[in-house]
């Protein structure tokens, strides 16, 4: 078994809330999580949770400082730049085609 030494840096939260077309998660206030965590695993908490049945197609973005942009649901916070409290719009794409 590999030692899981963890420096205090690495011992750092998020704190999340998702904004969905079918409501927040959590429904009041932020979850807290940890930076290495997988985007993913909120996600799948908010569809469950938010009773959502069909997410395809369906893409989290976050706004900051340079405006709206995307985020890898399969990195974690700290891969996806993304620290203190977060709040992510997860939801159909907007986008146009052609």
């Amino acid at each position: 078994m590999m030692s899981n030494e963890k420096s205090p840096k690495e011992e750092q939260f998020v704190e999340i809330s998702i904004s969905t077309t079918a409501g927040f998660y959590p429904a009041e206030g932020f979850e807290r999580a940890p930076v290495h965590q997988k985007v993913s695993v909120l996600l799948e908490k908010a569809q469950k949770e938010l009773n959502i049945k069909d997410i395809a197609g369906w893409i989290a973005t976050v706004t900051d400082g340079s405006g709206k942009r995307q985020v890898d649901p399969a990195r974690s916070y700290l891969d996806n730049g993304l620290s203190g409290k977060v709040e992510i719009d997860w939801g159909p794409s907007e986008g146009g085609g052609g």
